[in-house]
């Protein structure tokens, strides 16, 4: 695996994101991921990031776009997003460990 496939996985997640297709979304992660950042304890297993994610996903007015990215050897990808919930833009920086094309950990800071 390379960085741009690393890259590719947390476009296809980001996509899957916008498209608002939580069986995508959560299909982007391993199944034991664990992801940090968006609640107050992080989320551990895709059945707890499909249960976080499923009513985010319903809201039509929630979008990420993101505006920068960087790559850190073969499997890390750091990206400044922008989530939009509520007409409302926030700053993210979210790093991605992506292993056998699959994210394994993923940790977002809000700005």
């Amino acid at each position: 695996m390379t960085a741009l496939d690393a890259l590719r996985v947390v476009t296809a997640q980001v996509d899957a994101f916008n498209a608002h297709d939580l069986d995508a979304f959560v299909a982007s992660y391993a199944e034991d991921a664990v992801v940090s950042g968006v609640g107050e304890e992080p989320l551990a297993g895709r059945d707890a990031i499909r249960a976080f994610y499923a009513g985010r996903l319903a809201d039509p007015g929630l979008s990420c776009s993101v505006a920068a990215h960087a790559l850190f050897g073969a499997r890390w990808v750091i990206a400044q997003e922008y989530v939009v919930r509520d007409g409302v833009a926030t700053e993210t920086i979210a790093t991605f460990d992506v292993r056998d094309g699959l994210i394994h950990r993923a940790s977002l800071v809000k700005a």
